[in-house]
């Protein structure tokens, strides 16, 4: 897709449902409102979730208090060891610092994880709201943003909290409200109810930013943890796009500048081509004519020959290729009285304004030169050539009338090949003399000599590094994704995965009250399905460390669906076979408990609404998305690295 602006996902969009928006409020609802709501949910859930540990221990319930207090550290300590596995975060982390220095220092981020991720909330809220300070094209505003949005691993923390807390907290808390009695702790019900609430809303924040990742970074989008050397390949990716996409698109305008000027005729001939091809096979032709006649042409002597008579033709602009087409078999058929009538002048095309030269006599030899050249008082008689000539030449002359038609597409024959060779020599560059001769050859006065990197002894023979006058073309490719999501569709996005997640997880939690092995079943049979597909779609290619991400990926899975490391080759199909699968799921887990029962409290009648409501909620949300608010397809001219690039470098690439 070549366009005068490029487009990419790398930033989010400037626009709401297709209407441009100003800087300032592209600030407000990209910068400023994520950050306050991401610190208030990270604060509240963090919060609540450690006074609920507390409160477990506190009502001897040390299963769950345990259980609760082990979900919030997962997160801090799988980001560590994932920052220490991964050589890219480990050398951006140490920098200039010794390897020591960056293991304390993340350490103490470990111990002391909730302030770093305040730190990082408060930092990216402040440049957000410097940057309103400054004007619009201001280049501080700028860079401002840039620091709002610079990468760090606090994203990946993130990530691993909405599943690695926020999915199996819900799951824990909801077993435990509904396995009580109705007589239950005031103070436990009010933390419990803020952490389900303030999870789920975590859960659906990061699934809403995250669940078309892996198609938005192959157009630009880079991850939030990445190191500042992937950042500038993405960076550079995109700058080549453009630079590919300008070239492509002067290519293209000077080819029609070049076809315009070098053609004038073109548009002619391009619409006698189309008109030719509309016209019906079947029709009789009127316009082209075999008879058998009298030669009067030059006043010839009388020769019996087949003539072709071209009359004027129903097509109008005919070209000589047209008529040669038409003539090869004619259909037309004439009256012995119109055959009469054919050496009238009427019927001719035109009339010569001067009469035809006398015939010259049978004994004349083919061609009689002149004895001497003549001047400007000599007479007619010697300035004029002698048109006697002998029977002899009449097959000369007979082919030349002939072919006479045939000679004029050769003279046009000739002009364009006349025209491609000066467009050639004007516009394509010559290769090296590397290539198609001896370099130490003296160059001549008109031609470009080389330029040298280096200076190279006397006689010494150059090589291909050292002429840099010439360029290899090299192989590119499209590169498919999509836009980020503007505020209008992340936010209708962000209420249809609330509505997702509340439904599957009521159902799993309920279920897991009433059949506990049953539901352990249920969840195995659908991780397993999960990581079947992820091998068909990955041909199970890859290390270790990349099948183990795959086992992960199975398990976030369980409770939503994103395209995360994996490019989905049809995003429809993934989508619709989940949706169906998961729906499934629940229907009939909810069915099978609400069915079989007997309930000694309102919570799972209210429960069961919940289930329902949610689910025509979500089906709601997916209409109005994928109908209106679904972001625009892009596509990049990239350079394809697969040929020259090693296969430990493509494995370490997609591992990073």
């Amino acid at each position: 897709m070549v366009a005068a602006e490029v487009g990419h996902a790398a930033d989010p969009p400037a626009h709401i449902m297709g209407f441009t928006i100003r800087s300032r409020t592209r600030i407000y609802v990209s910068y400023v409102i994520p950050s306050c709501l991401g610190l208030l949910v990270f604060m509240v859930q963090t919060a609540t979730d450690l006074a609920l540990s507390y409160q477990y221990f506190r009502m001897h319930e040390v299963g769950y208090g345990v259980g609760t207090l082990i979900l919030v550290l997962i997160p801090p300590l799988l980001t560590f060891i994932l920052v220490l596995l991964s050589r890219e975060q480990r050398c951006s982390a140490c920098g200039e610092r010794s390897k020591w220095t960056s293991t304390c220092l993340g350490l103490l981020q470990l111990l002391f994880f909730p302030f770093v991720v305040l730190y990082r909330f408060t930092m990216r809220f402040f440049w957000s709201i410097e940057a309103l300070f400054h004007a619009d094209d201001d280049v501080e505003r700028m860079k401002c943003l840039a620091k709002a949005t610079q990468t760090s691993s606090i994203e990946l923390y993130l990530l691993i909290q909405a599943y690695a807390q926020a999915a199996p907290q819900i799951i824990l808390q909801m077993n435990y409200m509904l396995a009580q009695d109705v007589f239950r702790n005031y103070e436990t019900t009010a933390l419990q109810a803020m952490s389900l609430v303030f999870s789920a809303i975590d859960l659906a924040g990061i699934t809403t930013s995250y669940h078309r990742m892996e198609s938005q970074r192959r157009v630009g989008r880079h991850y939030p943890w990445a190191t500042p050397q992937q950042v500038a390949a993405h960076r550079c990716q995109l700058e080549q796009n453009q630079r590919l996409c300008g070239e492509a698109e002067q290519r293209k305008r000077e080819s029609e500048r070049t076809l315009a000027t070098s053609f004038p005729q073109s548009d002619k001939i391009m619409e006698n081509f189309h008109a030719k091809q509309t016209v019906d096979t079947g029709e009789e032709d009127t316009h082209v004519l075999h008879v058998a006649g009298v030669d009067e042409v030059d006043n010839d002597a009388v020769e019996t020959l087949q003539t072709q008579a071209l009359l004027h033709s129903p097509i109008g602009n005919a070209t000589d290729d047209d008529k040669l087409h038409r003539h090869m078999r004619p259909k037309l058929k004439l009256q012995r009285e119109e055959m009469a009538n054919l050496d009238r002048i009427d019927v001719l095309d035109t009339v010569p304004e001067t009469p035809a030269p006398p015939p010259p006599p049978v004994t004349a030899p083919p061609a009689l030169p002149m004895l001497r050249l003549p001047t400007e008082n000599s007479p007619p008689e010697l300035t004029t050539p002698d048109l006697r000539r002998t029977m002899s030449d009449n097959e000369h002359r007979r082919s030349r009338r002939a072919t006479r038609p045939l000679s004029q597409l050769e003279t046009f024959k000739d002009m364009l090949l006349m025209n491609a060779q000066l467009y050639i020599k004007e516009h394509v560059p010559r290769p090296p003399k590397l290539l198609i001769g001896r370099l130490d050859e003296e160059p001549a006065e008109d031609e470009r000599t080389p330029l040298v990197l280096a200076q190279t002894p006397k006689g010494t023979p150059l090589t291909p590094e050292d002429v840099v006058d010439f360029y290899f073309p090299r192989r590119t490719k499209i590169v498919n994704g999509i836009q980020q999501d503007d505020f209008a569709g992340r936010t209708v996005a962000f209420f249809g995965w609330i509505a997702f997640i509340i439904m599957r997880m009521l159902s799993l939690a309920t279920f897991c009250v009433f059949y506990p092995r049953a539901f352990f079943i249920i969840v195995g049979v659908h991780y397993a399905l999960m990581l079947l597909a992820l091998a068909l779609e990955t041909r199970c290619r890859g290390g270790w460390s990349r099948t183990l991400f795959y086992l992960l990926l199975g398990y976030i899975y369980i409770f939503v669906l994103l395209e995360f490391r994996v490019c989905f080759k049809s995003i429809r199909v993934w989508y619709g076979c989940y949706l169906v699968l998961v729906l499934a799921e629940n229907i009939t887990m909810s069915s099978i408990w609400y069915a079989n029962e007997e309930f000694e409290s309102w919570w799972f009648g209210f429960i069961w609404e919940w289930i329902v409501y949610s689910g025509i909620l979500f089906l709601a949300t997916i209409v109005v998305y994928y109908s209106l608010l679904r972001p625009k397809d892009v596509s990049l001219i990239v350079e394809d690295e697969t040929a020259v690039q090693s296969p430990s470098q493509s494995q370490s690439q997609s591992v990073a």
